[in-house]
C-alpha cells in the first residue's frame, strides 16, 4: 500500500511508512515508543472530554459506561431518553468504570480533521473511539477486533496483553464471539505509554489494563478493502448489466431428489461464468473509492459563509469569517486546499474528484481545466485552459461552494508568475 505525503506520520513517525506496510500491516503488532508524552495533545485531552460533556447532549451508546466484573446498568447514568447524565457518568468512572466514546470524530472537531486526513493518506474508511479508563482498572476481556486498530496513548499508560488464538484477517462482520473464539496462552505483553501508537492487526486476540494512573488513548479503526470486497463489487456489477444473470435458475436443480453430480451438463453455468477484465476491476475500484468518500465527514468550515451577502456583518467581537465566493474574479488568485481532496480518477471525457462526504463530475472541457488546477495547485482563474471567461467562473464557483478552492492573497509577483506558468 502507497500512500502520499506524510500524513501518517504523526500515527507511525518515526517508523517509515514503507517499512510498516512490508513488514506489519495486516501480519504482526508494532509498538512505536516515542518518550514523548505530548505527541497527541492536539489531537484529544482531557478538557476537551470536559467541554464535551458541558456543552452537548450525549446519549447512549454513543458515549456509554464498560466495567469489566461489575456492569453499570446503563438507566443509572442516563435519563428516559437515554440522555447522557455527567455528573453520574463521572461518578461512576471514579468507581472503576471506563468512559468510552464511540464514532469521537463526530463530536470531536480536531479527531473530525484527523480522521479525514488519514483517509485521504489511506483510500480507506477510518473511525475514531476514545476510551478513558481509570487507574488499574479493565473494560474488556481478551477479544480480537474485526477491523485494524491503531493505538494513539494520550494520557498515562497501558497493559496490553497478547494471546493465542484468535482468527486470521476476519472480515468486518466476522466479530468477536466469547462462545466461539476460545483465548490461548498468554504471548506478549506492550506497556502502551503516553506518545505512544499501538498497532494491533485484526484477529488479533488482546485485552488491555490501565496503569497506576488514569488511562486516555484513542483507537484509529481502519476498514480494509479485501479482495473479496473487491471480486464482490465486480460481481453485482457485472450482474446488474447483463439480462441473462435475472433469469430463474433451472427447476430440476431446486428439486433435492435431482443432485447435481459431476454428470450433470453444466453448460448453461459456464457460459454465464463471469469474465472479468480490467475495466471491471477499475469500475469496482472505482464504487469502493466512492462510498468511502461518501462515508467520510465533510468539513463544512466557510461553507455557509459562502452563501450570506458582503453586507451582512457579523457580531460584535467575533473575528470576520472569509467569504470563500466573494472576490471570485477572472483576476482572482485561487488555490486548491488537497488537504480536503481524497483522490481524483480520469475516466475518457470524465473527471470524477473524491472530497469528504461527496463524488464531483467534470465532463469536457471542464475535466481537463480541472485536472490542470488540481495539478498546478494554484492560478489565476484567468489561466484555467480551455474555457471561456463564463465556463472559468462557474468551474471556480463550483469548486469553491465544494470547498475545495480558496481565495488565498497573494503578492502581484507570486500571481503574474502563476499567471505564467499556464499553457
Amino acid at each position: 500500500m502507497h500512500t502520499s505525503g506524510e500524513e501518517l506520520s504523526v500515527i507511525l513517525g518515526p517508523i517509515q511508512e514503507a517499512e510498516f506496510f512490508n513488514d506489519y500491516w495486516e501480519q504482526a503488532p508494532l509498538h512505536v515508543s516515542r518518550a514523548d508524552p505530548g505527541h497527541f495533545s492536539s489531537l484529544l485531552s482531557l478538557q476537551k472530554i470536559e467541554t464535551l460533556l458541558s456543552s452537548q447532549a450525549l446519549y447512549f451508546p454513543s458515549v456509554q459506561l464498560v466495567r469489566l466484573h461489575d456492569p453499570v446498568v446503563t438507566s443509572t447514568y442516563t435519563d428516559d431518553a437515554r440522555r447522557i447524565i455527567p455528573h453520574r457518568l463521572v461518578e461512576y468512572h471514579r468507581n472503576g468504570a471506563t468512559i468510552v466514546l464511540s464514532q469521537a470524530h463526530e463530536k470531536i472537531a480536531s479527531l473530525a480533521d484527523f480522521r479525514r486526513s488519514v483517509q485521504t493518506a489511506l483510500q480507506l474508511r477510518c473511525q475514531t473511539n476514545v476510551y478513558l479508563s481509570p487507574p488499574g482498572k479493565q473494560g474488556f476481556n481478551a477479544h480480537y477486533d474485526s477491523h485494524d486498530v491503531f493505538i494513539l496513548q494520550v494520557a498515562g499508560s497501558k497493559t496490553f496483553n497478547f494471546y493465542g488464538g484468535g482468527v486470521e484477517l476476519p472480515y468486518s462482520h466476522d466479530g468477536f464471539e466469547a462462545s466461539r473464539h476460545v483465548c490461548g496462552e498468554l504471548q506478549e505483553s506492550i506497556l502502551l505509554e503516553a506518545g505512544d501508537t499501538l498497532y494491533i492487526p485484526r484477529g488479533v486476540m488482546h485485552d488491555a489494563v490501565a496503569s497506576e494512573a488514569s488511562s486516555l488513548h484513542i483507537t484509529l479503526g481502519v476498514y480494509a478493502v479485501t479482495w473479496r470486497d473487491v471480486l464482490l463489487e465486480m460481481v453485482q456489477q457485472l450482474t446488474q448489466q447483463d439480462a441473462r444473470y435475472r433469469q430463474s435458475v433451472p427447476g430440476s436443480w431446486l428439486r433435492q431428489n435431482e443432485l447435481i453430480d459431476s454428470s450433470t451438463p453444466l453448460s448453461q453455468t459456464e457460459e454465464l461464468s463471469p469474465v472479468f477484465s480490467p475495466l471491471h476491476l477499475q469500475q469496482a475500484l472505482s464504487s469502493l473509492a466512492d462510498t468511502a468518500a461518501i462515508d467520510s465527514s465533510a468539513d463544512c468550515r466557510g461553507m455557509l459563509s459562502s452563501l450570506l451577502s458582503d453586507s451582512i456583518t457579523q457580531e460584535p467581537g467575533v473575528a470576520q469569517t472569509d467569504n470563500p465566493a466573494s472576490g471570485l474574479c477572472l483576476s482572482a488568485n485561487i488555490k486548491v486546499k488537497h488537504s480536503l481532496l481524497i483522490s481524483k480518477e480520469r475516466s475518457g471525457t470524465t473527471l470524477r474528484c473524491r472530497t469528504h462526504g461527496q463524488v464531483l463530475e467534470f465532463s469536457e472541457p471542464s475535466a481537463s481545466a480541472v485536472e490542470w488546477l488540481l495539478g498546478v495547485g494554484q492560478c489565476v482563474v484567468s489561466s484555467l485552459p480551455g474555457l471561456d471567461d463564463e465556463q472559468k467562473l462557474a468551474v471556480c464557483q463550483r469548486l469553491l461552494y465544494a470547498n475545495i478552492l480558496k481565495l488565498p492573497e497573494l503578492s502581484i509577483d507570486e500571481a503574474s508568475s502563476q499567471e505564467s506558468a499556464a499553457p
